[in-house]
C-alpha cells in the first residue's frame, strides 16, 4: 500500500491529469504499462498536492500552480526520490503542460512547448501528451450504448458450481486501482469460489484504455488463471470510468467475458442478470456524473431511456427477488448529495428515489419484490438500518460497498455520520466505530473488503468481509464482519 494519501477528484480534468501523469511515468520511464496508482512516485506526489490546491482554490491560476509544483517537486527529490526520477526535468515540463491545459492557458502551453524544443527532452514526449489529452477530452458526450426495443435481453445467471447448491455472487466496489490491495481483495474473493462477480464501478484515475486493462482486466484474468476458473464478471461504470469519455470502459467490456462459461459478453453499461428465483438489476449512474456537463456533485440520475428499460425488466420480474446495483448511492449518512437548493432531503438522491418509487408502484400487475440496493462511490462499508423497523423509515435495504480498494486514510477523512435521518445499523463490534463504518487494523487506512451473496431459491445471505492485508497477496486473510438474510425477515 503506498503510504501517500491519494487524491480522489470529482473533476474530470483533474482526474485525467492524474491518468496522464501515471501513463507518462509507466511508459516513458519503464516502457511498460504497469498497474496501480503510482502514488509514491515523486512526480505523482508533487502533482497530486498541486491538483489538490487547484481543486480547493488555493492555487487559482497557472503561475501559482507552477510555483507550488516546483517547490513540491524539489522537496520530493530531496526526500530520496531522485533515484527513481531520472528524467525529472522532462517529466516536470509535461506535468506543467497538463496543469496549463486544465485552465486552457494557451500562452503557458506554448511556452512549455518552446522549452521542450530548446531542451534535451525527446520532443515526441510532448507531441504524445498533446495527442493524449485531445483524445480523451474532445468536449463530446461520453460513449453510451442505449437500449433498443429488443436489446439488451436479460442475461442468464450461471448455474451454481455444484447442483442443488446456492448461487454465490461476489460484489466489489470502487475496486479498479490496480494496487496490491486490490489484487488481495480479489484473491480472497476467489477463494470463496463465487459463481459470478459483479463490480459496481470506478476504474482509476479516469478509466483510460490503459487503466481499464492494467488496473482491471489484467487483474481479473490473472485471478481466473490462478484459480483455473473462467467465471463470468459483469461491471457497471462509475463517474471515474466516464472521465475519459467511456472509450476505455467499452473497449475493456468487449474483452471481459470472452471465453467465460455460462456468460455473455456485456454490450451495455447496465444489465439484468436473472435465474428463476433472483434478478440482479445493474444501473448506469455514472453517465450523468461524467463532469462534462458540470452536474452538481453526486446528484446523478439515470438516462430516461435506461430508466424505462429497467422499468420493463422489473415489471417482468414476476416472483423473482430483486437486488438493485449501482455505483452511486441512493442515500448516505456520511455525505450530502447535490448542491444547496436540490429538491428533497440533502442526504438522498431525489432522482434515484423517484425511480424507486415509480418501480414499486406499477400501473398494472404486482410490484417487483426489491429486497436490497447495493452501491459504491463512497470508499467504505456502510450498513444501514433495516426498513420497517422502529428506527428506520428508509425505502429499501441499502448498503454501500465501495470499500474494495481505493485507499482512504483515517487522518484524512472523518466518517462520522452527518445526519440522523439516514440511520445506520447499531454496531455490536469494535470493528465499526460510529456505526457500521469499516476501519483498518493498523489505524492508517480504512480497510478493504468484499461482499459474498449466497442466493438459494427462497432466500439468500449477504456476508460482508474485511480483508486483512499485511503487505502481500499470499499473506492476506478474510474476516467476516456482518451477515444478514436477504430478504430480511419480518420484524
Amino acid at each position: 500500500m503506498p503510504q501517500t494519501p491519494i487524491p480522489n477528484f470529482h473533476n474530470a480534468r483533474l482526474s485525467l491529469i492524474q491518468s496522464f501523469i501515471r501513463e507518462v511515468i509507466c511508459k516513458k520511464l519503464t516502457n511498460t504499462p504497469g498497474s496501480g496508482l503510482f502514488a509514491d512516485h515523486p512526480v505523482m506526489r508533487a502533482a497530486g498536492a498541486t491538483l489538490v490546491g487547484i481543486e480547493q482554490g488555493a492555487l487559482p491560476n497557472t503561475a501559482a500552480a507552477f510555483g507550488f509544483y516546483d517547490a513540491e517537486s524539489a522537496a520530493r527529490r530531496l526526500d530520496g526520490g531522485a533515484a527513481a526520477f531520472p528524467a525529472g526535468d522532462c517529466l516536470d515540463l509535461l506535468v506543467k503542460y497538463a496543469i496549463a491545459w486544465f485552465w486552457n492557458d494557451t500562452d503557458a502551453m506554448n511556452e512549455i512547448a518552446s522549452e521542450f524544443t530548446d531542451s534535451q527532452c525527446d520532443p515526441g514526449w510532448l507531441s504524445a501528451a498533446i495527442t493524449w489529452l485531445e483524445y480523451y477530452w474532445d468536449g463530446a458526450l461520453p460513449d453510451y450504448v442505449p437500449p433498443t426495443a429488443t436489446e439488451p435481453q436479460p442475461i442468464a445467471l450461471p448455474p451454481p458450481a455444484a447442483a442443488g447448491q446456492p448461487l454465490r455472487v461476489g460484489i466489489l466496489g470502487d475496486w479498479g486501482t490496480g494496487e496490491e490491495e486490490a489484487a488481495a481483495v480479489l484473491d480472497q474473493l476467489m477463494q470463496q469460489t463465487p459463481d459470478v462477480i459483479i463490480h459496481v464501478g470506478d476504474i482509476y484515475y479516469s478509466g483510460t484504455q490503459d487503466e481499464c486493462i492494467s488496473n482491471y482486466l489484467d487483474l481479473i484474468n490473472a485471478a481466473r488463471a490462478k484459480y483455473r476458473r473462467l467465471i463470468p464478471v459483469y461491471t457497471l461504470p462509475g463517474n471515474h470510468d466516464y472521465y475519459s469519455g467511456g472509450q476505455g470502459f467499452y473497449s475493456m467490456l468487449a474483452q471481459l467475458n470472452v471465453g467465460a462459461g455460462h456468460a455473455q459478453v456485456q454490450q451495455n453499461s447496465f444489465f439484468c442478470l436473472q435465474n428463476d428465483s433472483w434478478q440482479l438489476e445493474g444501473m448506469d449512474t455514472g453517465y450523468n456524473d461524467h463532469d462534462l456537463l458540470k452536474v452538481a456533485d453526486d446528484i446523478t440520475k439515470l438516462r430516461p431511456d435506461e430508466a424505462a428499460w429497467h422499468g420493463e425488466q422489473l415489471g417482468a420480474a414476476g416472483t423473482r427477488k430483486v437486488i438493485l446495483l449501482s455505483h452511486h448511492q441512493l442515500f448516505s449518512a456520511f455525505a450530502t448529495i447535490g448542491a444547496p437548493g436540490t429538491p428533497g432531503p440533502r442526504n438522498q438522491n431525489p432522482y434515484l428515489s423517484q425511480n424507486l418509487e415509480t418501480w414499486l408502484q406499477p400501473t398494472t400487475g404486482n410490484p417487483p419484490n426489491i429486497v436490497a440496493w447495493l452501491w459504491g462511490h463512497e470508499h467504505l462499508l456502510e450498513v444501514y438500518a433495516v426498513p420497517g423497523t422502529q428506527s428506520s423509515n428508509l425505502p429499501v435495504l441499502g448498503r454501500c460497498v465501495g470499500h474494495s480498494a481505493f485507499p482512504v486514510f483515517n487522518n484524512q477523512k472523518d466518517y462520522t455520520p452527518i445526519t440522523k435521518d439516514i440511520p445506520l445499523e447499531s454496531a455490536p463490534t469494535s470493528e465499526f466505530p460510529n456505526g457500521y463504518v469499516q476501519t483498518g487494523k493498523q489505524d492508517k487506512i480504512y480497510a478493504h473488503g468484499y461482499v459474498l451473496l449466497t442466493l438459494a431459491a427462497e432466500s439468500g445471505v449477504a456476508n460482508y468481509y474485511q480483508v486483512n492485508h499485511p503487505g502481500d497477496v499470499s499473506g492476506a486473510s478474510s474476516q467476516l464482519l456482518w451477515s444478514e438474510s436477504i430478504p430480511t425477515p419480518p420484524q
